[in-house]
């Protein structure tokens, strides 16, 4: 009874909604010492809004709300939290942070709000945080940073960024902030400038740059400098030219400010290279002699630097091929303001007009109709319409990379038999679809990493039968369909950093029959039974084809576990129960049934099923307290079972003769009372003689 009336308080509280709740208290959350701090865990409660609830005001403590439903962050949200000195808000779909939803939170060191759905960072939005140290918000959608919105956060020394959408950082973003530690790697970052971005971060001891679109042009020199005078291991990872095509897979590093900008010092135009001949492209197909190379790990930070992409790179740098003069040719058929010379061993054209704020194909006048290669990278074109690749028969190379290409519109390339190299990435797709790419039967090479895809149609790609190498890396896919590879044989293929929780293998991973190199890591894999198909694939493959880690995102026990190195029956029990039992070998010890002994390696999967069964702690816990109180029931029923009794019998004691004589009588009453069947007389009934019974009685 004592127990209904403390849950009936307790909802009456809650639906009240005005008064504020002790967390620890009421045993809201799990509160407990953890190396002589207190945490406050209250990881996924379900909770939408914490205005009803509070903190302990005696003590500090590290606030723990990852995994629940605060999609968004009003003003005052924390304001009964003012003594928390941490606060984690992980995985809880969180869009919006309101201005003034830290305030009272002058106390908080460390900020953690990634792997969210945050898109921009207001002015305002972390007002209140006086004494932040540490803030992480990598693996969210963060495109836009407003110049203010750090200013005030004149204590904060690391900031983890990476992962998101962000295409340039504004100016003075950095000003009156002691960045010690800076993660902007998986971003969409082109350059960095000297002034009023790195000058402000004099006394940098650790930057992580990898996985961004680098343009490597006069721009970039800046930050080539920078790098050379910081601290010697300042640098973890490497920098990545995507662009020009004369320097993509080039580290920036091992790149001379010459080669940078050859405009300054006086040298040729040679940001267009040819791509390799047919005969090298096949060489290259090949698998690799060597496996990939890491790239110099990360020693802090929440992402390990991912694996150097010089060997995803298909080599397309070969010497151009100029004039017989060694001169550029002036064909007249060269658009302005764009650059022109032969290139490749066919002497084709190649056509530059790289960063040179064009809007659109159609602005190409005259029409480079003869074009072997077209660069038309880092322009601001938002389309690509039907016609505007009409007359372009012997176009061998395309880049519209790094544009702000939303529109690709269907047959577009119908008539582009001989394109071999095509390049739309660091766009703004979101749909793939196989009328985008109907005509490129000839295409071997598709890079659209960096854009915002989030659905590929079945058999997309099918238009391209001759597809070997396919960048979908950096996207926003959470799935792919059946027959997402249909009709085409890659070589090798990128998805990292994407949002898969699994990959089915029938009619996707199947479809890949001709891998030679595949790249998964950064994915958010749910390490439960979706997923055992998918590593039982991965088994199959060799050694050197995946060339990165697999590492679970959930549940919390696999969290940042490869789960390649975990059992299949850990991942999925249910398969214990589908496994039938067999008996173990009559000489066999139980060390040897248990896997424990006999060869080396720790045992052997096909013994599993003989493990203990382990019960989920959210089933014991529960079963054993209602043991506990079925047990408490019964006892107390016994005990007032036995007082009864004795009451009973105590009146027996007491009663007169009159009382026995009248319940004689009222039994005496009915004809004859039978026993049931009296075996030892052969079946006769027992007649029970009141009369006799009660002279007896009345004589006594």
């Amino acid at each position: 009874m004592l127990l209904w009336v403390v849950l009936l308080n307790a909802a009456l509280c809650v639906a009240s909604g005005n008064v504020t709740r002790d967390v620890c208290k009421e045993r809201i959350c799990s509160c407990g010492d953890v190396e002589g701090d207190l945490h406050i865990d209250c990881e996924k409660r379900g909770f939408g809004t914490l205005r009803h609830l509070a903190g302990p005001s005696s003590q500090f403590y590290h606030l723990l709300l990852h995994g629940n439903s605060l999609s968004r962050l009003f003003p005052n949200e924390f304001a009964n939290f003012y003594n928390a000195v941490s606060l984690h808000l992980e995985n809880n779909g969180l869009h919006d942070i309101v201005p003034g939803a830290f305030l009272g939170l002058q106390l908080v060191k460390r900020l953690h709000i990634n792997n969210n759905k945050i898109r921009s960072f207001k002015k305002s939005t972390f007002l209140g945080l006086d004494d932040l140290e540490y803030l992480q918000a990598d693996f969210n959608l963060l495109r836009d940073v407003d110049p203010a919105v750090f200013r005030d956060l004149n204590k904060l020394e690391v900031l983890i960024l990476n992962d998101n959408l962000i295409s340039a950082l504004p100016l003075n973003v950095f000003q009156h902030v002691p960045i010690t530690h800076l993660d902007l790697r998986g971003n969409r970052i082109k350059t960095l400038p000297y002034e009023g971005i790195l000058e402000q971060i004099p006394n940098i001891a650790e930057v992580l740059l990898e996985d961004n679109p680098w343009d490597c042009n006069c721009e970039l020199v800046s930050l080539k400098e920078w790098l050379d005078n910081i601290p010697r291991n300042a640098l973890i990872g490497r920098v990545v030219c995507e662009a020009p095509t004369r320097l993509q897979g080039s580290d920036l590093n091992e790149t001379s400010e010459t080669e940078l900008c050859p405009s300054q010092s006086g040298g040729p135009d040679t940001s267009l290279a040819a791509p390799p001949t047919q005969e090298e492209t096949v060489e290259r197909a090949r698998p690799d002699p060597t496996p990939f190379r890491d790239a110099p790990a990360a020693p802090r930070g929440p992402k390990s630097p991912s694996k150097s992409r010089e060997n995803w790179q298909l080599k397309t740098k070969p010497t151009p091929v100029v004039n017989g003069d060694g001169e550029q040719p002036h064909n007249l058929t060269c658009p302005q303001p764009c650059g022109c010379k032969l290139v490749g061993s066919r002497q084709g054209l190649g056509v530059n007009c790289e960063g040179k704020k064009m809007e659109s194909l159609a602005g190409l006048k005259p029409k480079p109709l003869s074009a072997h290669e077209l660069n038309m990278r880092n322009n601001n074109i938002h389309a690509v319409k039907k016609n505007q690749l009409l007359g372009y028969a012997s176009l061998n190379l395309l880049d519209l990379g790094g544009n702000n290409i939303k529109v690709i519109d269907n047959g577009t390339f119908q008539n582009q038999s001989e394109l071999r190299w095509l390049y739309l990435d660091k766009n703004y797709l979101d749909t793939l679809v196989a009328e985008m790419f109907a005509g490129l039967v000839n295409l071997e090479y598709l890079s659209l990493e960096y854009n915002d895809i989030q659905q590929v149609t079945a058999g997309a790609f099918s238009p391209m039968p001759n597809l070997r190498v396919l960048f979908l890396n950096n996207n926003l896919l959470k799935s792919l369909p059946v027959d997402a590879f249909l009709g085409i044989s890659l070589s090798k293929i990128s998805l990292h950093n994407n949002y898969f929780p699994y990959l089915p293998v029938a009619g996707v991973l199947d479809q890949l029959s001709s891998i030679i190199q595949i790249d998964l890591h950064g994915n958010p894999w749910d390490c439960s039974c979706h997923i055992v198909p998918f590593k039982q694939w991965t088994e199959k493959l060799g050694a050197d084809v995946i060339v990165s880690d697999l590492k679970c995102e959930s549940p919390e026990e696999f969290w940042k576990r490869d789960f390649r190195h975990v059992r299949n029956d850990l991942l999925c029990p249910r398969l214990r129960e589908l496994t039938p039992p067999t008996a173990p070998p009559k000489n066999a010890t139980f060390a040897q049934d248990a896997g424990g002994g006999g060869g080396g390696g720790g045992g052997t999967r096909s013994n599993s099923y003989l493990e203990p069964n382990r019960v989920s702690i959210s089933v014991l816990v529960p079963g054993l307290l209602l043991v506990f109180v079925t047990s408490a029931f019964t006892v107390v029923g016994m005990l007032v079972f036995i007082l009864r009794n004795r009451k009973r019998s105590k009146r027996r004691e007491g009663n007169s003769s009159a009382s026995e004589i009248n319940s004689l009588q009222t039994v005496c009453d009915s004809s004859y009372w039978h026993s049931g069947p009296y075996h030892a007389d052969g079946g006769a009934h027992r007649v029970f003689d009141c009369s006799a019974h009660l002279s007896v009685t009345n004589d006594a």
